[in-house]
């Protein structure tokens, strides 16, 4: 299974692939345990971005089903009435920084990584989405 990086954009709104590819996989019943876990989890990034956006994982769900493709999403997202280019822009300066220190996320991080992020044990990274794609690289 291959999903998108957590730094990659669409809409110009990074993280928003990944669980856009996240949702699809799981709609198609590919989406591995260690991913479910967490997946729409409020704890984890996917939470983070619903809270920061004002949205539920149900709406976004049914956009990601309902869109014919990327752009359809991308412009479904950019209509949503907390999805302007300030809040974009401000969720793109905030999310690389969860799971660092001094930022939310860091303590969770530190729990996560012995479960989801095995890899950043031995290799220390410094965020979350430094630990998803070292975790992910083959």
């Amino acid at each position: 299974m291959n999903l998108r990086l957590p730094q990659e954009q669409l809409a110009g709104c990074c993280w928003l692939p990944r669980l856009v590819d996240k949702i699809r996989a799981a709609q198609r019943n590919q989406l591995p345990m260690i991913y479910r876990l967490a997946f729409g989890s409020h704890l984890g990034i996917d939470g983070y971005f619903l809270r920061h956006f004002r949205m539920s994982f149900q709406v976004l769900r049914h956009a990601v089903q309902t869109s014919a493709n990327d752009e359809a999403l991308a412009y479904w997202f950019t209509q949503q009435s907390h999805c302007t280019p300030e809040t974009i822009q401000d969720w793109n300066r905030f999310a690389p920084n969860i799971g660092k220190q001094g930022h939310p996320g860091y303590v969770l991080r530190h729990l996560l990584k012995w479960v989801f992020m095995p890899q950043s044990i031995r290799h220390p990274v410094s965020s979350l989405f430094e630990a998803i794609e070292q975790d992910e690289q083959p």
